[in-house]
């Protein structure tokens, strides 16, 4: 069963550039200028300073594509190509805050910046994408619901439980067809989901986590499981929290995707 590639591991299909932009994208030049002097910093003395600036500018500066626009990373996974404009050359304008609601997120990519150095300046995930439509950022770093659960997960007896569906701030509808084309490329006949809510019986303690209707009992191996559900982060904000369970644990509060 491949669990590497988002799609049966088929190349990403080459989207036409008049699928993509609809009009124009009008870049800012001043992020872009401030990129080209960033990524002059040897990688060696990047700090956290430098990712700062480079994380907020890349959402706003003008790129190139590549080509091809779309490659498969290390991972399996779709990226999408941006480079660095040349000098003195005109060039079709991508920008990640216009590329991320008009494509991105719809056909599941990530997006790679400047691979053809060897070695990428940043590679973001499709879930990173995500983060940046839902909040702004890439990243959420301040303490947020969501717990620190991993994979499968048992409910504790002193635990309050809330179940219901995640929202779109949470989920939105074409993040949940993205995830269930994957799931279902990987054997999963149904996929389904739901956002559970845990309480302590003293209430010192709420967190959430979605939860997949996903078992190793679903899967040839309890590798292919592992495999699978390490994956699906690929999909989701860095700071989600997700896990798999019995569909029965919960009778009607799974949906499907």
């Amino acid at each position: 069963m491949g669990i590497f590639n988002l799609f049966n591991k088929k190349t990403p299909a080459q989207p036409a550039e008049s699928e993509l932009v609809k009009e124009p994208y009008l870049g800012n030049l001043d992020k872009t200028q401030l990129i080209f002097k960033l990524i002059s910093v040897p990688l060696e003395n990047r700090d956290e300073l430098w990712k700062q600036a480079f994380l907020e500018s890349i959402i706003l500066a003008s790129f190139r594509c590549g080509d091809p626009q779309v490659i498969t990373g290390p991972d399996g996974f779709p990226y999408f190509q941006l480079l660095m404009p040349q000098p003195n050359q005109s060039f079709q304008c991508y920008v990640i805050d216009r590329m991320k609601d008009d494509f991105l997120l719809k056909a599941g990519y990530g997006v790679v910046i400047n691979p053809d150095a060897g070695q990428p300046d940043w590679v973001l995930s499709y879930g990173d994408i995500l983060n940046l439509h839902l909040t702004g950022a890439f990243y959420t770093t301040e303490p947020t619901l969501f717990s620190s659960a991993k994979e499968d997960e048992t409910i504790r007896e002193n635990e309050k439980v809330l179940i219901g569906q995640p929202s779109e701030l949470i989920l939105p509808e074409m993040t949940r067809s993205i995830l269930r084309e994957f799931l279902s490329a990987n054997g999963v006949k149904l996929p389904k989901v739901l956002l559970m809510s845990r309480t302590t019986t003293l209430g010192e303690k709420t967190s959430q986590d979605l939860v997949f209707n996903l078992t190793p009992a679903d899967f040839s191996s309890e590798e292919i499981f592992r495999n699978v559900m390490s994956h699906l982060g690929w999909f989701l904000p860095r700071h989600y929290s997700y896990v798999g369970m019995r569909e029965n644990q919960f009778k009607d509060g799974f949906m499907a995707l």
